[in-house]
C-alpha cells in the first residue's frame, strides 16, 4: 500500500512540474499591436493585439504568463482559428481563462506588473507555437516608485524615470522602464546587483529575431496643429485618418473640420528586439530635420538649437569617417524631450535628448557613443558601447591631445577598479572568489553597462597604443556584423593586420574577467654611458615593472628629466615581471609606469624618484 501511495505522490509531482508555470518557456516570435493613445487624460490603450508564442521549453507548456506595466490592466484575452502567421487584426472568437494578478520586478518604472496566467486550449509540444490576441489598458504617468525605494530622491528619480503620457510632455521607453507591450520575465530587483540588466539581456536574446509592429494612433481634433509622433524604431511611417479612411497626412481633412475627430500616428516596425526598445515621444506640433547622417525631431520653439544639434553631429562625420565607415549602419536620430531635467537616454542609433544651447565640442561628445552605435551594426553588446566611449576618447586627442584624452578616461577608471574589487571581495589575493569564476563577467556575456562601455572602452584604447591607429582602423572597417559568429572573429581580423599573436590579450581583457594590472615598480637604477659620440652625456635607466594583478598589458613607462621624458612600452603578462631599458641626455628624475591608459586597481604605486646622481 504503501508502495503505492508513494508511486501516486511521484506521479503527481511530475505533472506539478509539467505544467507548473515557467515565465521563460514561450518566446514571443511575432507583436502586431493596435495602440491609442489620449494625451490630456494619459490613457494608453491597445484595443486589439496578436502574440504569438513559441514554445522553447522542452516541455509541454499548458499555461502562459504575459506581463504588462501596473499601471495598465488586461481587458480580454482570447484566441480563434486564424493561421499563426495572419496578419489581421480580429476580435479574439474564443475567450481564454486567465488570472491578473501583481507581480512585484523592477522591470517597469513603477515596481510592479500586472500579470495574467493564460490557460491555453490545449499543451503547446516543445518548438510549437500559439496565437493569443489581447486588450489591455491604463494610464501612464510618471512614477519614481522603484528608484525612491531605494533611497533616491524623488526629484532625482523622476530625472531618470521620466517616463510619461501627457499633453505637455509625453515620451515613453519600453522594457527597462514602461513594460508597454507584453513580456514574460521571473521577478528582478535593482536592489540585486546587475539582476535587472541581466534579466532584460536575456529576454532580449530569446527575442533577437522576433517581429514588432505597431500601429501608434494619437486622437486629436481634425483641426490643425496636427499633433506628431517620434519613435526609435527601425521603420516609422506616418498616417492619419478621417471618419475610417485613411488620407495623405498632408491633405485637408474631409468634411466638416470642427466636429471631426481624427487619429495621427505612426506605424512601428522593427525586426529583432535585441537592439531597440520600442519607444516614441508624442508633441502637439514638431519638425524635423533630416541630413544623410542624422536626423532630429523637435518643437518648433527649438528650431535654432536643433540646427545647432544637427551640425554638431555632422562636424563628427569625418573623425567617425576614419574609423567606423558607414557601411552598414544608418543614420543617428534625435528625438527631443520636452522636459530639460530629463536625463538622456540611448538605445542603439536612437537618443532621446532635451535640446538645452551648448557648445558644439559637448554635443560632439554628447552624440559620439549613439553615432558610433549607428555606424557599427554588431551582435556584440561589449563593441559597440566600448567604441562609443573609445570615440569619444579620440575625440578629446584630435581636439586638445592625447593628455586630454587620458584624463577623459580617467574618470571612468575608479569606478571600474571598484567595480572589479567588489567582484573579487573576499577572495584571497590574486584570485577570483570561489563563488565566481574568471568566465562569469566577461565582456562576451556581461550586461554590467559599467564593464560594457568602460571596459570595453579601455579594450580599445589599448590596442589602439599597441597596434597603431590605421591597424585598428582597418580591422574595424573589414568587420562585418553577419560573419561574426565567432568570439575570436574581430581578434583575427587585427591579427590579420598586424601578424601580431593577441590570442594572450583577448584572454585577459574579453574572453575572462581576470580583473585589472597592478604595476609597481621594483628596481630602478641608472648610470652615466661614456661618451662615445662626442654629442653629450647620455644616461642609461634600467626599470623592473611587476605586475601583481591577474590580467596583463602592454604598459607604457616614462623615463623623466628635468628636461624631458621618454616613454617606452613594456608589455607584463599578469603575476610576472617586465623590463625597460631607456638612454636618456640628462640624469633621470623619476619614472612613471602607465599613463593612465591601462586601467588598474591602483597607481599609488607607480612612481620611482632618484634620490641620488647616477652611477659611472
Amino acid at each position: 500500500m504503501k508502495r503505492w501511495i508513494l508511486l501516486g505522490l511521484l506521479l503527481l509531482a511530475s505533472a506539478a512540474q509539467m505544467y507548473s508555470l515557467d515565465r521563460n518557456a514561450f518566446t514571443i516570435t511575432s507583436y502586431r499591436l493596435n495602440v491609442q493613445v489620449d494625451r490630456p487624460s494619459h490613457v494608453f490603450a491597445v484595443t486589439y493585439g496578436r502574440l504569438v508564442l513559441r514554445n522553447d521549453s522542452k516541455l509541454p507548456q499548458k499555461n502562459a504568463s504575459l506581463q504588462i506595466s501596473s499601471s495598465l490592466e488586461w481587458n480580454d484575452i482570447g484566441t480563434d482559428d486564424d493561421p499563426i502567421d495572419c496578419k489581421c487584426f480580429a476580435q479574439p472568437k474564443r475567450k481564454l481563462q486567465w488570472l491578473g494578478d501583481p507581480y512585484t520586478s523592477d522591470i517597469d518604472h513603477t515596481g510592479s506588473l500586472s500579470e495574467a496566467i493564460v490557460t491555453l486550449e490545449k499543451p503547446v509540444p516543445p518548438g510549437g507555437s500559439v496565437a493569443i490576441d489581447v486588450q489591455y489598458g491604463g494610464n501612464i504617468k510618471p512614477d519614481s516608485g522603484r528608484l525612491t525605494r531605494m533611497g533616491l530622491p524623488e526629484e532625482l528619480a523622476l530625472h531618470s524615470d521620466w517616463d510619461q503620457i501627457s499633453e505637455p510632455f509625453t515620451a515613453v521607453r519600453g522594457l527597462g522602464y514602461v513594460v508597454w507591450y507584453p513580456v514574460s520575465i521571473d521577478a528582478v530587483s535593482l536592489s540585486d546587483g546587475n539582476a535587472v540588466s541581466d534579466a532584460i539581456a536575456r529576454w532580449q536574446e530569446r527575442h533577437r529575431n522576433s517581429e514588432f509592429f505597431a500601429y501608434l494612433g494619437v486622437t486629436a481634433p481634425a483641426k490643425p496643429p496636427l499633433p506628431c509622433i517620434a519613435s526609435n524604431a527601425a521603420s516609422a511611417k506616418g498616417y492619419w485618418t478621417v471618419g475610417g479612411g485613411t488620407s495623405d497626412p498632408n491633405a485637408p481633412p474631409a468634411g466638416n473640420a470642427e466636429e471631426q475627430q481624427q487619429l495621427r500616428g505612426i506605424t512601428l516596425e522593427t525586426h529583432g528586439l535585441q537592439d531597440t526598445t520600442p519607444g516614441f515621444a508624442m508633441y502637439s506640433t514638431c519638425d524635423e530635420l533630416s541630413r544623410p547622417t542624422a536626423s532630429i525631431t523637435f518643437i518648433p520653439d527649438h528650431s535654432l538649437i536643433a540646427k545647432d544639434y544637427v551640425s554638431a553631429a555632422e562636424a563628427s562625420d569625418s573623425l567617425l569617417d576614419a574609423w567606423v565607415p558607414q557601411v552598414e549602419g544608418r543614420p543617428v536620430r534625435i528625438i527631443e524631450l520636452t522636459n530639460p531635467e530629463a536625463n538622456p537616454y540611448q538605445d542603439g542609433a536612437a537618443l532621446f535628448t532635451p535640446l538645452i544651447s551648448a557648445t558644439q565640442p559637448n554635443l560632439q561628445l554628447l552624440f559620439l557613443p549613439t553615432q558610433a552605435a549607428a555606424r557599427f551594426v554588431t551582435p556584440r553588446p561589449w563593441m559597440q558601447k566600448g567604441l562609443g566611449l573609445f570615440m569619444q576618447a579620440i575625440f578629446n586627442r584630435e581636439h586638445a591631445g592625447r593628455d586630454a584624452a587620458l584624463k577623459f578616461l580617467d574618470q571612468y577608471e575608479a569606478p571600474l577598479a571598484k567595480a572589479e574589487e567588489i567582484a573579487r571581495a573576499g577572495a584571497p589575493e590574486g584570485k577570483v572568489s570561489a563563488a565566481r569564476s574568471d568566465s562569469d563577467n566577461t565582456l562576451l556575456n556581461t550586461t554590467d553597462e559599467l564593464y560594457l562601455r568602460v571596459k570595453g572602452g579601455f579594450v580599445f584604447w589599448m590596442l589602439h597604443d599597441m597596434l597603431g591607429d590605421t591597424a585598428l582602423q582597418h580591422a574595424l572597417a573589414a568587420y562585418r556584423a553577419a560573419a561574426d559568429r565567432e568570439p575570436t572573429y574581430f581578434q583575427k581580423l587585427l591579427e590579420a593586420q598586424t601578424k601580431h599573436d593577441l590570442e594572450w590579450f583577448f584572454d585577459d581583457w574579453v574572453y575572462r574577467d581576470r580583473g585589472l594590472p597592478d604595476f609597481h615598480i621594483t628596481t630602478a637604477y641608472s648610470r652615466k654611458l661614456l661618451n662615445s659620440s662626442g654629442e653629450g652625456d647620455q644616461y642609461q635607466v634600467t626599470v623592473t615593472i611587476q605586475n601583481s594583478g591577474s590580467a596583463g598589458a602592454e604598459v607604457p613607462v616614462r623615463v623623466q628629466t628635468e628636461k624631458g621624458e621618454k616613454v617606452v612600452r613594456v608589455l607584463v603578462h599578469a603575476h610576472d615581471k617586465g623590463y625597460a631599458r631607456v638612454e636618456v641626455p640628462d640624469p633621470p628624475a623619476r619614472v612613471v609606469v602607465n599613463d593612465g591608459s591601462v586601467p588598474e586597481t591602483k597607481t599609488s604605486n607607480n612612481i620611482y624618484e632618484f634620490a641620488s646622481k647616477p652611477q659611472t
